[in-house]
């Protein structure tokens, strides 16, 4: 009976993995499109279809920061069955200084989540419960990148 049980939870984990390994190419084709669309794009704030997967959001952020190392990305994803909302940021060094920074970016939109973020100047995080709340935090955060590094020029 217990050779039965590792047998099936390897047979759930395999299939998990293999699910989290097709979200992730799915959200890195989506932003290999996006990053081909906008070029030379200083800040991008886009959903993905990430579910809750922070590894996707974060493998999709060091691919901008590989294809395309100027710009300020803020990804979102929405896990409905999950409730929950997840945002992850990337700044370059040069944005920073011109006074974006990610740890300021997520703050925007972590209340209006109803959740909690944090992080550094370069990388931060946010997740919370608020999964209605997409649309109007992805206007906040391009709002709030673009007047930052609008404000410095």
């Amino acid at each position: 009976m217990r050779t039965n049980l590792n047998h099936l939870r390897k047979q759930l984990t395999d299939k998990d993995q293999a699910r989290t390994a097709e979200i992730t190419a799915n959200v890195l084709e989506e932003v290999k499109a996006l990053l081909a669309g906008n070029p030379k794009a200083l800040v991008i704030v886009q959903e993905l279809k990430a579910y809750s997967s922070k590894k996707a959001l974060d493998r999709a952020l060091k691919q901008v920061k590989a294809l395309s190392a100027e710009t300020s990305a803020m990804f979102f994803s929405v896990d409905s069955e999950a409730k929950k909302i997840v945002c992850l940021s990337a700044v370059p060094e040069s944005a920073v200084n011109r006074g974006l920074k990610a740890n300021e970016w997520v703050q925007q939109v972590s209340g209006l989540m109803q959740g909690k973020g944090g992080g550094k100047p370069e990388a931060a995080q946010a997740s919370g419960s608020n999964v209605s709340c997409l649309q109007e935090a992805l206007g906040i955060a391009a709002q709030f990148a673009n007047a930052k590094l609008n404000s410095s020029s």
